[in-house]
């Protein structure tokens, strides 16, 4: 089966927005702090999942209610980073899962499903696949400790528009989302 990878991201020239979904202590942590710290709990050794689109981590945190995924983070990273990390990465195979073995990998990249606002599949749009970047524990220092510009905590507009999807205001729902453009990496051709 074919698909469409495609990257939906908010982004300027000088950062590109990702999200990530934690526990309380680790959020609240990483916003006070603006880095993540491993006296919050948060570790290098376990692979750091980033995702660009905002209605795909509403999907895997199950609007923030999902144990450990409490709380939506919006992590802005230099642009510089994430299209190096788009250059470095390993391609995925149809099934969103690489070839090589993921201890031999600094990145991992798969295709999902994008999610739409009441966060199933697109509908009548074809496969349209959404990226997942893996970054592993060199590249997480890194990510950590010198691409982070700005941490955000995004929860509340997560659950306001679970609340109004819930409601069946689906309108009102969409003006909540972030204003994401397609993004087109500069060296890369998916």
């Amino acid at each position: 089966m074919t698909y469409k990878k495609i990257i939906k991201a908010v982004y300027d020239e000088q950062v590109v927005r990702v999200y990530q979904a934690y526990n309380p202590r680790i959020a609240q942590d990483a916003v006070k702090n603006q880095r993540f710290t491993e006296e919050s709990g948060w570790t290098y050794e376990r692979t750091t999942w980033i995702k660009p689109s905002f209605c795909w981590v509403l999907y895997r945190s199950g609007y923030a209610s999902k144990h450990n995924q409490e709380r939506i983070l919006a992590i802005d990273i230099k642009r510089e980073a994430f299209e190096w990390i788009l250059e470095n990465h390993i391609n995925a195979d149809e099934k969103g899962k690489s070839a090589i073995p993921s201890e031999k990998k600094r990145i991992v990249v798969q295709w999902d499903p994008e999610r739409n606002l009441k966060i199933g599949k697109l509908d009548g749009v074809g496969d349209i696949r959404s990226i997942q970047i893996g970054v592993k524990r060199t590249i997480t220092q890194k990510y950590n400790q010198e691409w982070i510009v700005a941490i955000t905590d995004v929860t509340n507009t997560a659950l306001e528009i679970k609340r109004l999807v819930d409601a069946g205001d689906i309108e009102k729902a969409k003006t909540l989302l972030p204003n994401e453009k397609l993004y087109k990496p500069k060296n890369v051709v998916f």
